[in-house]
């Protein structure tokens, strides 16, 4: 995979970091997911890989487009438009993920298990985490474990031999799955507390 195209997916991760706007954040995911489908799409077509091509199509249709759409949806139908009560304030957040990626380029751990092009994999892998454990919002944290999904994906295209065409596909029927299941809980949560900040869920323990 070229180094723009590696640079773009994430710089689009950490544009996501920034980012308080749920709709404008899943708009930024479905871009920096369909870029990682094409790329996926034409490394197959350059090396003969009909799996790899069907799997950056399949990705393309349920991880950039449907996905994406359904989470729009869940935010227009609760009336969330912004990932209000961060943990920590984004330009702060934005600031610690470079310097962290910035010390993950420089020190290189674990320098015998890992190649300079899966740097960008463990950025995003990174990023995800980064997101899932920032926001309060539960629609945030989704977005979150999917940026970390674009990660083991990336991953898994830059090696010299791709994964099973059934183990990829299912991987994605999977995500699909996690994400709709995860729509709807964030539905109920708002049901059940009028909002979507799953901290309010340590009231249960009460």
């Amino acid at each position: 995979m070229s180094e723009t195209m590696a640079a773009f997916l994430v710089l689009t991760g950490l544009w996501m970091v920034g980012l308080t706007n749920l709709r404008t954040k899943l708009v930024v995911y479905g871009v920096q997911t369909l870029a990682l489908d094409a790329a996926a799409v034409s490394i197959g077509w350059q090396h003969g890989e009909l799996a790899l091509i069907v799997v950056g199509l399949v990705s393309a249709l349920l991880k950039g487009l449907a996905v994406p759409t359904y989470l729009l949806h869940l935010t227009r139908h609760i009336g969330c438009r912004r990932d209000e009560g961060l943990f920590i304030a984004p330009p702060l957040l934005l600031l610690l993920t470079v310097g962290v990626l910035s010390a993950l380029l420089l020190l290189r751990p674990m320098h015998d298990a890992l190649r300079v092009a899966d740097l960008p994999a463990l950025a995003l892998l990174l990023i995800g985490m980064i997101l899932m454990i920032s926001r309060r919002m539960a629609v945030s944290q989704i977005i979150g474990f999917l940026v970390l999904e674009n990660g083991i994906f990336y991953y898994t295209i830059a090696q010299p031999r791709s994964m099973p065409l059934l183990v990829e596909l299912g991987v994605l029927l999977e995500l699909l799955a996690v994400a709709m299941l995860a729509g709807l809980l964030a539905f109920r949560i708002n049901d059940r507390f009028e909002h979507i900040d799953v901290t309010a869920l340590d009231s249960l323990r009460d």
